[in-house]
């Protein structure tokens, strides 16, 4: 996945998933840099590498 596709959710809650390595993070995308996204959480800001996501949904307001 590109980090040019994944810029135009910045600001959107979305749920993104790695897959078989089981990681699941639900939140609001706030920045992308380079192979990394991070995201705000409940539990506080998280990054996650792009290389590893296998999915992500948006998810409604």
């Amino acid at each position: 996945m590109t980090n040019e596709m994944i810029k135009k959710y910045i600001g959107k809650n979305c749920h993104i998933s790695t897959g078989s390595f089981g990681i699941s993070i639900v939140g609001e995308i706030i920045e992308v840099n380079e192979k990394w996204i991070e995201v705000r959480t409940k539990k506080g800001n998280q990054l996650v590498n792009s290389e590893f996501i296998q999915n992500i949904k948006i998810r409604s307001s």
